[in-house]
């Protein structure tokens, strides 16, 4: 991985995180997510990078990053999750903010999971999905457990996932979304939970910490839950003709290694239960997020710190 630390620190100075299409260095827009960006560069355009919200000191970043290597190490360790290389580039830009770059190599976007998704036949879905369920099982058991009272969550969509082929010609997929390490100690969150809430409007972070954060936070660390996730998000990438081929795959896998019955088969009603108040939520928080960058900006003419998606197909 070739990263110019210089040039990092003169995109991040440029950098107009309300409109990005307005900064003085433009970055290539890969994907959102609900804390970070992730982009690459034309002068590193090898490089996938993810900017974090800024912290309020070093202090705060350096916990951060202990919270991902940890994280990192469980999903390798107990899940055998094969986790993207990763580096941390600290910067204090020009509006006294300190920032932290997670910079990856970027994967090729044919192996991206949502990616595939979009041509996909069901022998390659057959192909995919016992490779995740094989080490969502591992999760679970872990979770279930619980010997060290510790719980390991994952965002398990396929979206963030790269699949590749192994040396024996086997999927092996490739987790990269580690900016949000999410994983309890007796009960407790290891990521600052408080990295989640500045992204919201701030006129809702008293609601959202208060009636939704938990029960957010909550459903990756379920596994059956966040199986019924990925499987409702074949709906957005319009990939819903492969939704029961989906759910035969994974409760096959179920009734195999899932004796005791300690996950319920997924039911289609279920998924789409999930996926129309999934939808309403996200597109009804987005709206909100907008608003709230207009007031600061267009208003206050405050700095917003958020790059917000455009319009998302749903």
């Amino acid at each position: 991985m070739n990263v110019d630390p210089t040039l990092l620190g003169e995109f991040e100075d440029s950098l107009n995180p309300a409109f990005p299409d307005k900064s003085g260095i433009l970055p290539e827009i890969l994907g959102y997510g609900e804390i970070s960006t992730t982009f690459s560069l034309a002068s590193m355009p090898d490089v996938a990078f993810k900017r974090m919200p800024p912290f309020e000191n070093p202090d705060q970043i350096t916990a951060y990053k202990t919270a991902v290597k940890n994280y990192c190490s469980l999903l390798s360790d107990v899940c055998g999750i094969r986790v993207a290389e990763y580096h941390f580039y600290e910067l204090f830009n020009c509006h006294e903010e300190h920032v932290l770059y997670v910079a990856q190599t970027r994967l090729p976007r044919e192996t991206i999971g949502h990616n595939v998704l979009k041509s996909a036949t069901r022998q390659e879905l057959e192909a995919m999905l016992p490779a995740l369920m094989e080490r969502l099982i591992l999760l679970f058991k872990f979770n279930r457990e619980n010997r060290r009272n510790e719980s390991i969550g994952l965002d398990g969509q396929l979206s963030n996932w790269s699949f590749q082929s192994s040396a024996e010609n086997n999927v092996d997929p490739v987790y990269f979304d580690i900016t949000t390490p999410l994983f309890r100690v007796n009960g407790k969150e290891q990521l600052d939970t408080e990295l989640f809430l500045k992204s919201c409007p701030s006129f809702l972070i008293w609601l959202v910490r208060w009636q939704f954060l938990d029960e957010v936070l909550d459903r990756y660390h379920d596994v059956r839950l966040i199986l019924i996730d990925m499987v409702a998000n074949f709906y957005k990438e319009g990939r819903d003709d492969l939704i029961d081929p989906a759910l035969s795959i994974i409760n096959s896998y179920l009734e195999k290694e899932n004796q005791d019955k300690q996950i319920r088969n997924l039911k289609k009603s279920e998924i789409d239960s999930y996926y129309k108040n999934d939808a309403f939520i996200w597109a009804l928080f987005l709206s909100l997020r907008r608003f709230d960058r207009f007031v600061k900006t267009k208003i206050f003419r405050q700095r917003y710190n958020f790059i917000l998606p455009g319009k998302i197909s749903r």
